[in-house]
Formats: structure tokens, sequence, C-alpha cells
């Protein structure tokens, strides 16, 4: 029996997910979020120390216990530098290129709670006042600022303002919908993919269906740079199936309508036989996958691994178009990703 995924409350999800900020050291308010939403689900999710949202959901059966992971984090920055014209220098929180976010909005999270609106600018923007020479300077953390929406023209004005060293600044993620069933955002990665576990846990409570194995459900705060699920998973594990998104590239397998397994990243290939499993699964659910090797890429599975984990991994995930810049997918491979997760639930 094909599980059906109630795509429209997953999209809703979604939607809200990618609208609440959470860069990387500052998930506080997508976790809440997440937590509020999965409280519908016949298991409680706590907070760990590190920030970690984990929840254990009982199956039919104990004897080969599962989990699932993925990440609420996302890319954003942080505050290097207070400059003398009063705007502020960038320190990156994950990999992005700095041409990526020019002309991007953002809010800044000051030290004493206030938050200020600003832009991502060039030091050289305006074509009226400096030279083509200079505006095409190298986009990089000396040749970019953030120009702040309130009235400061010196560092001293900005820190009256309540802005240090330090303080965390998140990117519009400019959430739209199409009618042809598109979505375009940033922070797809790897928001969709929390919205497809949202999806399937739904799918199964709905039908009054537990896993077939006790499984914990582990959304990460750290994938980002590097760390997420090296930590607050049990030790009796056998699988750890993360969930992340799929690269939609030129010489790339995966699309955007598709749930993709991966076979292998920049840190080697992931457990053959789980990936073998996984694709009967699919093809036997009747789902449109891809197979797919990613040059650029890691996960939190193998964050998990390098820290000790002694479990078989895999990784899969819907296809996101223009990864870590601004991001597009279709529903319907949220939806696929859902069901796969959903049919290895059950089975």
């Amino acid at each position: 029996m094909k599980i059906q995924v109630n795509t429209e409350k997953m999209v809703d999800f979604l939607v809200g997910l990618l609208n609440t900020p959470s860069p990387t050291g500052d998930t506080g308010r997508a976790m809440a979020y997440v937590q509020d939403a999965f409280a519908q689900f016949p298991f409680q999710m706590n907070l760990t120390p590190k920030g970690v949202l984990v929840g254990t959901w009982p199956g039919e059966l104990n004897n080969a216990p599962r989990a699932l992971t993925a990440h609420v984090d996302t890319l954003g920055a942080m505050v290097r530098e207070i400059k003398s014209n009063g705007r502020l220098r960038l320190t990156q929180l994950g990999g992005w290129q700095w041409n990526s976010v020019e002309g991007e909005g953002v809010t800044i999270f000051a030290s004493n709670g206030k938050n200020y609106r600003g832009t991502i600018l060039p030091t050289t923007a305006s074509i009226h006042a400096h030279t083509r020479k200079k505006r095409e300077v190298l986009r990089d953390d000396t040749n970019m600022e953030v120009r702040i929406d309130a009235r400061t023209q010196s560092s001293k004005e900005t820190r009256s303002l309540g802005i240090n060293v330090g303080d965390i600044i998140a990117f519009d993620p400019r959430v739209e919908l199409s009618d042809t069933g598109f979505i375009r955002s940033r922070h797809l990665d790897d928001k969709a993919s929390v919205a497809a576990i949202f999806g399937a846990l739904d799918a199964l409570a709905r039908e009054g269906l537990p896993p077939r194995q006790t499984t914990t459900i582990h959304i990460s705060n750290y994938e980002e740079v590097g760390h997420g699920a090296a930590t607050a998973l049990p030790q009796d594990l056998v699988d750890l199936l993360t969930v992340d998104m799929a690269v939609v590239a030129p010489k790339q397998a995966s699309d955007e309508f598709s749930v993709t397994i991966c076979a292998k990243d920049s840190h080697g290939p992931y457990h053959l036989k789980f990936r073998r499993d996984l694709e009967t699964l699919a093809e036997k659910a009747g789902l449109s996958y891809c197979t797919d090797i990613y040059p650029h890429y890691g996960s939190d599975g193998e964050a998990y691994w390098r820290a000790g984990g002694d479990v078989r991994v895999g990784l899969i995930g819907p296809g996101v178009d223009a990864s870590h810049h601004y991001e597009r997918t279709h529903r319907e491979s949220i939806q696929q990703s859902a069901q796969l997760i959903a049919t290895y639930l059950r089975s």
C-alpha cells in the first residue's frame, strides 16, 4: 500500500519553517517551531544541551532501532567588525559564495535583543560614484558590508544601537510558491528535508501506523559547520537515515521532481546494502527516484560516522537547484521524499 502524504499540510509547515530564521548558532526559534509542529505526533521531542531536538517513536519491534536526521540550521553570517563608517564587516556561517548574497536583505540580531534590518552590498555598489574597475572588485569579506537601516555613520553610533561583534545575521529567505508547484527560497537546504520528515510522520500518525522499528527523530543544529549529528543519538542504533537536499546541477542525476538516494559524496560512499534496500523500497512503492553522487558535499550521517557511530548510514532527500544560493525545488520532490521515508519506517 502506497502511503499517502498530505502535501498541502507539509508545504504549509515548510513555508512557516523557511520564514523562521535559524542561522547556524542561533536556531532556537526554528527548533521551537518544529517542536510545536511535532507535538501532534505520539511521542515527545526535547532539546539537548547542545540544542538538538530529539524524540523517539516506539515501534512494533525494537530489535533493530533506527533514526532519522535532518538539520534546521542554515547559512548565515556574524558581525566580524564594526567599521568606521558604521557598517558591518561579516564572517561566514557555513559555506556560501559572497556574490550569492549580494543585494540580499538581512536581519541583524543585536546583543541588546533588538532586531535591525539591513542589506549586504559591495563597498563600491553605486554605479554613479565608482569606476567600472572598482565596481567589479572581487566579492569577499573585505569588499562586502552590511548597510544598516538605522541612523548611523560611525562605529560609535552603530554600537549605541546595541550591535556588537559576534551578533548573528540572517539572510531573507524570500519564499515564493508558484502555481506550477515550484518552491523558491533560500534555506531549502535543509528545511525541505525537515518538511519531508514532518510529512512522513504525519502520514503514519494519521493512519494510526507506528514505525516497524523504534525510531528516533533527530533535528540537528550545527550541520552547516560539520558536526550536527555527531551526538544525541542512541547507542543501539542499526540504521541512521540522513535526509538532506540532493544536488540539482549540470552533470548530476538528481532532479527537482524525485527523491534522490545518494551513493557517494566528497567523503566517500554510503552504506551499500542500506542504499540497495532504499532503492528496492522506492521501486516497490512506485516512487520517482534517482541515485546520484555529489562531488562537493557532506552530511550529518558522516558526522555521526566520524564521531564513532557503528551504524548503517544512508542519505536521501529532495532535489534542490542552485544549492547554497537562491534555491528552488518542486513540491513533488518533497512529496516523493516523504513517501520514501514513510515506506522505510514501515518496512
